[in-house]
C-alpha cells in the first residue's frame, strides 16, 4: 500500500485544459512502497509534471503495484549544425578522457555525441568531436520578466556573495544599480533583479511558516535537499510544528527509518532515524519527541536528515524559515 498518496491529495494545482502534445520519455513500472513523490524525485520532476501526462492518477488515492506511469520528456536540445564538429581518428594510447582534454571538451559529451555504449574506443576509429562554443551563453530577461527586490548590505557582504544568495549574476546586480566599481558599503540599499518565475517560486508561492527550532541540536550542513544535522546517536528528535504523521517506515532505503509530518501548508521530513516513535495517522505537537537520531547510511557518523517541502513536493531551505534568536 502506498502511503505517500495521502500527501498527493492535499496538492492544489490549477490543471491546464490544454492537451499534452509531448510523448513519454519512458514508462515507469510502480514497485512496492513507491509513490508519486518518490517517482517524481527519482526523475527530477515535479508531481504536477507527472499528473499532467497521467490525468487518470488524479482520481486515484493509491498507486497500484505493476502500474505503468508515463514519464514526460524534458526540453529537447536544439539540432546540431553540420559543421558543429570535427572528425578525429583514434591513435594508440588515446582514451575519451585524453581526447576530451586535448580538444577542451567533456569526454562525456564526446561519448554522448557519438552514441557510444561504453568508454572503450579502438585505434583507427573515427570520432566526431563537438566544437566548443566561441561565446558564452547569457540568460537575458526582459524588464517585464524581472522583479526587483530591495536588499540592505550587511557586514561581510560582497556583490559576489549577494548574487550567489539570490541566484543572480553579480555583474547583473552591478548594472542594475549603476555601480562604477565593485565596492559596496554596509547599509547600502541595492536593487536585486530576480527573474519573475524565480521570484514567484521562492517568495510568492512559498508557504508562510516560521521554525522556532531545528529538530535536534547539533552542527548542521546544508545539502542539495535539506540539512544533515550531526548529533550523538540516540538523541531525541522533536517535531518542528503541530501536524499529522502521514508516513513512518523504512521503505526508502537511502533514507532509512523516516517520518513525514503534514503541517498547515507544508511537510517536514526526518530521516536516518535509529528508531521511529510515532506511527502513521498520529497527531503530534510542536516539540514532541518523534524519533531518535541514527547513523547516516554509508558512514560512521550519527546524523538526522531534515527537509522542509511545499505541498507540490518542491524542496525548501529550512534555514530561510528558522527564526533568529
Amino acid at each position: 500500500m502506498n502511503l505517500f498518496m495521502i500527501f498527493v491529495l492535499s496538492i492544489s494545482l490549477i490543471i491546464s485544459t490544454e492537451s499534452y502534445a509531448g510523448k513519454c520519455r519512458l514508462y515507469h513500472k510502480v514497485k512496492k512502497g513507491e509513490s508519486l513523490w518518490t517517482i517524481a524525485d527519482r526523475y527530477n520532476l515535479y508531481i504536477r509534471d507527472i499528473l499532467k501526462v497521467n490525468p487518470k492518477l488524479r482520481k486515484k488515492k493509491y498507486l497500484r503495484i505493476g502500474e505503468r506511469i508515463c514519464i514526460p520528456h524534458k526540453k529537447r536540445i536544439a539540432k546540431r549544425k553540420k559543421d558543429s564538429y570535427i572528425l578525429y581518428r583514434v591513435r594508440p594510447g588515446d582514451s575519451l578522457q585524453k581526447i576530451g582534454k586535448k580538444f577542451g571538451v567533456s569526454w562525456k559529451r564526446i561519448k554522448k555525441y557519438n552514441k557510444l555504449r561504453s568508454n572503450v574506443i579502438r585505434v583507427g576509429q573515427v570520432l566526431k568531436i563537438p566544437k566548443r562554443s566561441s561565446r558564452k551563453i547569457r540568460r537575458s530577461y526582459r524588464k517585464k520578466d524581472v522583479v526587483y527586490i530591495k536588499y540592505r548590505v550587511r557586514r561581510g557582504d560582497s556583490l559576489q556573495k549577494i548574487g550567489k544568495k539570490f541566484g543572480v549574476s553579480w555583474k547583473r546586480i552591478k548594472r542594475a544599480n549603476g555601480l562604477k566599481s565593485d565596492l559596496i558599503r554596509i547599509g547600502q540599499i541595492l536593487k536585486i533583479p530576480v527573474p519573475k518565475k524565480v521570484f514567484e517560486r521562492r517568495y510568492v508561492n512559498k508557504p508562510r511558516l516560521k521554525l522556532a527550532f531545528l529538530p535536534v541540536n547539533g552542527k548542521y550542513k546544508k545539502e542539495t535537499k535539506g540539512l544533515n544535522i550531526y548529533a550523538p546517536c540516540g538523541s531525541k528528535i522533536r517535531s518542528v510544528d503541530n501536524g499529522r504523521v502521514i508516513y513512518s517506515g523504512n521503505d526508502l532505503t537511502p533514507y532509512g527509518n523516516m517520518i513525514i509530518i503534514e503541517h498547515k501548508g507544508y511537510l517536514s521530513i526526518y530521516a536516518f532515524n535509529m528508531q521511529n516513535l510515532v506511527e502513521r495517522g498520529e497527531r503530534v505537537s510542536r516539540g514532541e519527541i518523534i524519533a531518535k537520531v541514527g547513523m547516516k547510511p554509508g558512514s560512521s557518523e550519527c546524523a538526522l536528515h531534515f527537509e522542509i517541502r511545499a505541498k507540490d513536493g518542491s524542496v525548501l531551505n529550512p534555514l530561510e524559515f528558522l527564526s533568529k534568536k
